[in-house]
């Protein structure tokens, strides 16, 4: 048994995997995506989680095998029907850091981005390269666990989701407003609030020796029992009630539970309810997303595609999913942002989406709200509105109880 957390565990699974594979190829290949060597600004710890979230369909097929190595790189054992569909993550990756001179092919034509090897030919010198890849994992400096603390385990995680079915959440539950701004007049009125559990929070109460975060696809299950506590107790919230318009974080797969339908029983005539998705969600759950936003429509409320970065505006279709609302994260690089696949900036593809549909998220500053402006965006939120929105919302009083 590996020890998931020594250094070099991802790379020993990985040697231990080819050499077993060496015995019976079965037309497998292999491929090193080499990310380590891209350019600082373009090997983000988001930019690697979405490399990895496009591969993750073929895995959950059973077509590919996935290691995430220590130092960022990414190797996959392919099986041989799935290698066109690598190629084509590989083409659309190509696009995303179009730029970094690792993508350019060197002066005697050699693919510096991947290294491929056919195990019915090269099973040895696979082997090889990934226990040298293991040597280097081992031998480097460990990386310092966040706060210091333990990242989740199954153990743990299961410990947490026991505290979290009878914990108090009320108090972790957060709401921030979303505003609609005149262009001409800067007159201001409340298009809806978003209510959210605080992580951060729930943490230091609950598991506050243990980091919530440190393990993403356990994080991941907890967060879709934090999901139906959320629902459980924001459907008790005063504060939700004659609120025309209200936004919820939830995962996709939360929306197609019994503890959504029971939500939705509770919500007042009239009362319209947006479902806000992650962007990263959609690389590897497009399908559930137009399960999930037919199922809204029919119910006459709405999704909303949240976390679009100047990274996934380019990733993902967003136009042609034809969500009600795309919230966009502001950030200074929007300024110069251009897709080099179709030469648009970023003002372009918020008129693509729909201006009426994008809401401008993290809104700090007047240049932030300006650059919305004249985008043609008039749904903003941030820190600059939310004195606004505390102005306009009567005192809220603690959860009814039952």
């Amino acid at each position: 048994m590996y020890n998931q957390g020594a250094k070099g565990y991802q790379e020993t699974l990985l040697v231990d995997t080819l050499d077993r594979m060496r015995r019976n190829p079965e037309g497998r290949k292999v491929v090193h995506l080499h990310l380590s060597q891209l350019l600082l600004p373009n090997r983000t710890p988001v930019r690697i989680k979405i490399v990895t979230r496009m591969f993750r369909t073929l895995e959950s097929g059973r077509q590919a095998q996935i290691f995430s190595l220590s130092n960022d790189d990414l190797v996959l054992i392919v099986n041989a029907g799935a290698q066109r569909d690598v190629n084509n993550i590989l083409h659309r990756l190509r696009k995303l850091f179009e730029g970094d001179p690792l993508t350019v092919e060197d002066e005697n034509g050699v693919d510096r981005f991947t290294t491929w090897y056919d195990l019915s030919l090269d099973a040895a010198m696979a082997v090889h390269a990934a226990q040298q890849m293991r040597q280097e994992a081992q031998k480097a400096p460990a990386k310092a666990a966040s706060a210091g603390l333990p990242s989740l385990t199954p153990a743990l995680l299961d410990d947490v989701q026991k505290k979290l079915a009878f914990a108090n959440i009320a108090p972790f539950i957060r709401d921030q407003v979303a505003l609609r701004v005149n262009a001409e007049t800067k007159a201001a009125a409340i298009e809806f609030y978003e209510f959210f559990l605080s992580v951060g929070d729930l943490q230091r109460a609950i598991a506050p020796n243990i980091n919530l975060l440190g393990d993403r696809s356990l994080f991941q299950d907890l967060s879709r029992t934090m999901d139906l506590r959320m629902l459980e107790t924001v459907a008790r919230a005063p504060q939700m009630r004659g609120t025309p318009c209200i936004s919820l974080n939830l995962n996709l797969e939360s929306i197609l539970t019994p503890a959504f339908g029971q939500f939705i029983e509770r919500v007042e005539k009239g009362q319209k309810v947006i479902v806000e998705v992650q962007a990263m969600d959609l690389l590897t759950n497009i399908n559930m997303y137009l399960d999930v936003r037919n199922v809204l429509a029919s119910m006459g409320h709405a999704i909303l595609i949240d976390g679009l970065s100047t990274t996934t505006l380019q990733m993902l279709d967003v136009a042609g999913m034809k969500p009600d609302y795309a919230k966009i994260i502001w950030a200074k690089e929007l300024l110069d942002m251009m897709d080099p696949a179709s030469n648009r900036n970023a003002s372009h593809m918020v008129q693509e989406i729909g201006a009426a549909k994008v809401i401008l998220s993290r809104v700090d500053t007047p240049a932030a709200l300006a650059w919305g402006l004249k985008s043609g965006i008039s749904v903003f939120q941030g820190h600059f509105f939310d004195s606004f929105g505390r102005a306009k919302k009567r005192p809220a009083a603690a959860p009814a109880r039952g």
